[in-house]
């Protein structure tokens, strides 16, 4: 048998648990919580992700096309409220 270790938020744990029972060949499902250690690790490393890809595109014009902010916001709304 294989063990596989899955992190979910708080939140959405008792929903990935009922999912997990619905499968047939799901043997055992265990909940464990988080150590305060390992939640508080958990921003520095998305910090230090979040630093990195804003230093990567620091020198780059990626909004330069943009005039008028409010406009180019709405049009992007549109294109997720239209039906496919």
């Amino acid at each position: 048998m294989t063990t596989l270790k899955v992190t979910v938020e708080d939140e959405k744990a008792d929903q990935l648990k009922e999912l997990l029972w619905g499968i047939a060949f799901v043997k055992n499902v265990e909940a464990e919580q988080s150590t305060v250690e390992s939640v508080a690790r958990e921003p520095k490393i998305s910090y230090a992700r979040l630093k990195k890809i804003l230093a990567s595109v620091k020198d780059k014009d990626l909004f330069k096309d943009i005039e008028d902010p409010s406009e180019w916001q709405r049009q992007i709304r549109k294109e997720w409220d239209r039906d496919l």
